[in-house]
């Protein structure tokens, strides 16, 4: 998989937050979206129950916002 595009709080940026760690969206050249957020701790991990394959990671509400802003924009 190439990267395409990566979409975070401050817009689409070259490299994940300038090789920081920051919540983004990836798209790739494969047709799907990657999340990148924060690993969630063990009582958060005990509420959510995914299905085997999956996960999940966190990302503030207003960052998601503004990534949802850029692609509806793209």
């Amino acid at each position: 998989m190439r990267i395409q595009q990566i979409i975070g709080e401050h817009g689409a940026m070259p490299q994940l937050c300038g090789g920081g760690k920051c919540p983004a969206v990836i798209i790739g050249d494969d047709g799907n979206a990657y999340v990148q957020g924060y690993q969630l701790g063990a009582g958060e991990n005990g509420e959510l129950a995914a299905p085997a394959g999956e996960g999940f990671v966190k990302m503030p509400v207003a960052t998601l916002k503004k990534i949802a802003a850029q692609v509806a924009v793209a």
